[in-house]
């Protein structure tokens, strides 16, 4: 399940002023009221906190991909 981050929109308490995190499910709507004291808040953007290491060509070609680099005038040259 994602975690969703959270801020209240004006005044709120000392939980939801600086903004919490939640865990819900995709299919649950947004919180639109602060659990602990009721404030309003909104759903604030936040970044993924996974990890996805750089594909070199040998980890390309090792899970069954073609790397391509365009050498111009319509020609590829194949790097894996």
């Amino acid at each position: 399940m994602p975690i969703y981050q959270y801020k209240a929109i004006k005044d709120g308490c000392a939980y939801c002023r600086g903004g919490f995190e939640t865990m819900q499910s995709m299919r649950d709507k947004p919180l639109t009221q602060c659990p602990q004291c009721g404030a309003k808040v909104k759903k604030c953007p936040s970044l993924c906190s996974g990890f996805t290491p750089l594909l070199s060509n040998g980890n390309l070609r090792d899970k069954g991909f073609t790397k391509l680099k365009n050498r111009g005038n319509g020609t590829f040259e194949k790097l894996t």
